[in-house]
């Protein structure tokens, strides 16, 4: 089954990317939306991480593995 940003996105935080993997479940990256300035979350099934910016969210799953490195 394949996700889309629009499955995880809530009144408080919006979902912006979602990485599918074939074999286990989707990694999320949120932001959220009734907090100034907003944060991004990373949820990965196990573990939460809060940034304070999309690129450093996005640093975070590469470092994981959940993103191919460039």
């Amino acid at each position: 089954m394949k996700f889309e940003p629009s499955d995880f996105s809530t009144d408080k935080y919006r979902c912006v990317n979602v990485i599918n993997f074939r074999d286990r479940d989707p990694v999320i990256i949120l932001v959220s939306e009734t907090c100034d300035p907003p944060y991004y979350r990373v949820v990965d099934g196990t573990m939460q991480m809060c940034y304070l910016s999309y690129s450093e969210a996005v640093e975070y799953c590469r470092q994981s593995g959940y993103i191919a490195q460039k």
